[in-house]
Order: C-alpha cells, then sequence, then structure tokens
C-alpha cells in the first residue's frame, strides 16, 4: 500500500484513476425516460406512410406548454407559415407516481455491484496469454434506483383513417415490451386504449385523431446525493507469479541423485503433509481399541518441534470427540495396528467404578461406535 507523503497515511491505487464517464452524466433522469421513449417510437415502432406517392416517416414531437396549449385550442399543431402539420405525433408527460411494489423493498443505502473483464486500457496481449495472467477487473458499485411509473399521453394525426389504422396497430403490437435503445435504457411500457375521432369542419381539413395514454414503468437515480457520486468505479489488482511445478506424490522423483531438484527437496514434508486416513475402530477391552491393516508414517526431521505428534488424531466415541489428553497410542509396525489406550478405570469384585487418572467418565462397551481420522496410512 503506498503512502501519501503529504498526509502519511496510505493510499488506495485502485481508486486513483481518471473520472470518466461513469462518474460524469450516467444518472437516470427524467429526460433520459422520454427521450428513450422517443427513439423508440421513432425507430422501431412508427411505420412509413405514403403520401402523394411518396413514403414518408412520420414525425414525432414533444407537447412543449405552448405546443400542447395551441393544440387544446385548434384540435391541431400549425407551423410557423399557418400550414397544419399532418402526420404528426405528439407526447408530453403527465405524471410521475412512485412504483410501491418496487420501491418498498429497496434501500438507497444499498448498491449493487457490475464487474466488467474488458476495457480498452486493458485489452488482452500474447504475454498474458503466456504467463496466463489476468487483466484487472473494473467494478461499478451502482446505488439502487427510485422505481416509479410514468404517465405519457400520446396524440397522433393523419389525413386518412387508413394511415390511422397502420400506426395503431403498430402501437398495440408493441405494447407491454420495453422501450428504448439497444445500447441505452430501456423502460416496460404499457398501453390500455385508443380514442379515435374524425374531424370534417365546414371549408377546413379533414383530420383523424388518435388519443391515447401510455404507463411507463421507469426508475430514476440522481448523478449525486448528498454530494456524493450514486456510481462508484474500482479497479482490480493486477498480478504476475512465476512458479514452479511440484509433485506431490514425491515417489517418483530420483532420490539417489547427489543434489536433490527443488521438487524433491521437500516431498518427505510434502508426502506426510498430505496424509490423512479415516477409519472405524475395534473394540478390544473396556478401555483400548485399535486399528487394523495401517501403519504410522515417519515424522520428518525438519518438523520436529514444528508438528504436534499428540495431536494426530480425531477420536469419536459414538460421534463425540474425545480430547487428545484422555488417551494414549501405540503403534506396532509388525502387526499393522495402532492401539488406543483411554485409561477408563474398571470395576472392583462388587462392580465399583475405580478411576483412572485420565477420567474419561464412563468404560468401553462392544456396542460403543469407534471413528479415527487423523495420520496413518491404509494398507
Amino acid at each position: 500500500m503506498a503512502i501519501d507523503p503529504l498526509k502519511n497515511r496510505p493510499v488506495n491505487r485502485a481508486t486513483q484513476y481518471k473520472k470518466e464517464s461513469i462518474e460524469q452524466g450516467k444518472g437516470v433522469k427524467l429526460y433520459d425516460v422520454d427521450l428513450a421513449i422517443a427513439e423508440h417510437m421513432i425507430d422501431t415502432v412508427l411505420p412509413t406512410v405514403e403520401i402523394f406517392e411518396e413514403k414518408q416517416k412520420i414525425p414525432v414531437v414533444y407537447g412543449n406548454p405552448e405546443r400542447w396549449k395551441s393544440i387544446r385550442k385548434d384540435g391541431f399543431l400549425r407551423d410557423k407559415k399557418g400550414v397544419i402539420q399532418i402526420p404528426l405525433v405528439m407526447f408530453k408527460r403527465n405524471s410521475v407516481a412512485r412504483d410501491d411494489s418496487m420501491s418498498s423493498t429497496m434501500n438507497r443505502n444499498v448498491a449493487y455491484s457490475a464487474v466488467s473483464r474488458y476495457s480498452k486500457k486493458h485489452r488482452y496481449d500474447r504475454f498474458s496469454a503466456i504467463t496466463q495472467s489476468e487483466k484487472p477487473a473494473q467494478f461499478y458499485d451502482i446505488v439502487m434506483p427510485d422505481y416509479v411509473t410514468i404517465s405519457y399521453e400520446v396524440i397522433i394525426w393523419t389525413d386518412f383513417t387508413e394511415h390511422m389504422n397502420k400506426i395503431v396497430e403498430a402501437f398495440q403490437y408493441a405494447t407491454d415490451e420495453y422501450w428504448g435503445d439497444k445500447n441505452g435504457f430501456k423502460f416496460r411500457t404499457r398501453i390500455d386504449n385508443f380514442d379515435n375521432q374524425t374531424e370534417v369542419g365546414e371549408g377546413t381539413q379533414r383530420i383523424v385523431r388518435t388519443n391515447f395514454t401510455m404507463m411507463v414503468n421507469a426508475y430514476l437515480l440522481p448523478e449525486k446525493f448528498d454530494n456524493e457520486s450514486t456510481h462508484k468505479k474500482t479497479i482490480g489488482p493486477k498480478k504476475v507469479v512465476f512458479g514452479t511445478e511440484t509433485d506431490l506424490t514425491g515417489n517418483s522423483l530420483n532420490m539417489s541423485k547427489k543434489s536433490p531438484s527443488l521438487d524433491s527437496e521437500y516431498a518427505d514434508i510434502i508426502d506426510f503433509m498430505s496424509i490423512r486416513g479415516s477409519q472405524d475402530a475395534t473394540f478390544v477391552d473396556a478401555d483400548t481399541i485399535k486399528l487394523t491393516n495401517v501403519d504410522l508414517p515417519k515424522l520428518p526431521p525438519e518438523l520436529n518441534g514444528i508438528f504436534d505428534v499428540n495431536d494426530w488424531f480425531r477420536v469419536y466415541i459414538n460421534g463425540v470427540l474425545v480430547p487428545y489428553a484422555k488417551y494414549s497410542y501405540t503403534g506396532s509396525q509388525a502387526a499393522n495396528e495402532i492401539y488406543f489406550n483411554f485409561g477408563t478405570g474398571s470395576l472392583d469384585s462388587e462392580n465399583n467404578y475405580i478411576s483412572s487418572t485420565t477420567e474419561l467418565g464412563y468404560i468401553l462397551e462392544n456396542t460403543d461406535e469407534f471413528g479415527v481420522t487423523g495420520k496413518f496410512i491404509e494398507l
């Protein structure tokens, strides 16, 4: 960990990075929801209509207060020259309501993490493939957003019912889907019903109009809250380690060499540390049990005084662990047996219990279950 020479305190280099777009303009605002809805209508939903033998894309405009007041008064929208704009789609945001079904389970003090394994600054290269080193990952901690339901009102104007039918059919087919750009935000949009009207006035242009309301399930997240960014990025550690391969058995190594190699120098220690046996013991008498067809391993000289030989085993009687201070063990290499003596005492002529120094507290019986795990080799 580096030390800041001015403040004399540790510096986390993982947080020392250039503040890019992750902390600049990456909140989710009402404008982002409006833009996602408008782009989806323009790029995906709205079809092209044929006007004067030419295919034309229907324009989409946002209903600011001035435009909305004008269409409420006149029933349509005119351009600067006074010409009625048809065909046209106009929408505006009516209300923003809290979504209690989602927000009640969220906590603004909780953040969820996202991981990016690749970035332009950490591209894959041949050296990484040879050394099998991993590029540092980028972690993004993002605060839980507020979930809301946004209501939009949409008005469509066309000259002909045929054009209006195509547009209404396209909106109806696109309902209950996630609207937005594939590389940006997406929000679930629902349309319930359509209100169709046809206006034909004396001396005026024939207008076919449809009104409907869209309910959008969205989420909002400010860029900063309480003067702290809601998006935080950290970079994982990067390290290259060069090591050697080791044979864990050590049995296949040529130990006749005058100078043992790096792989075989600690083979005995590796072999000893990897030994672990497990076996059911056999009842011998009231204070003794034994393991058969086993052998005690030889403690390497390097572990003398380090490895406690008294704690080689875990002895269980009827599933209860017996501390090693309450028994002693001996191994017979000739018979391939290991005996465990508990010194549990004995019964006198009047069947009174006579305790021993280890004081196990009871005598062993043939019906008891005995299990032993530890440093022994099963033959």
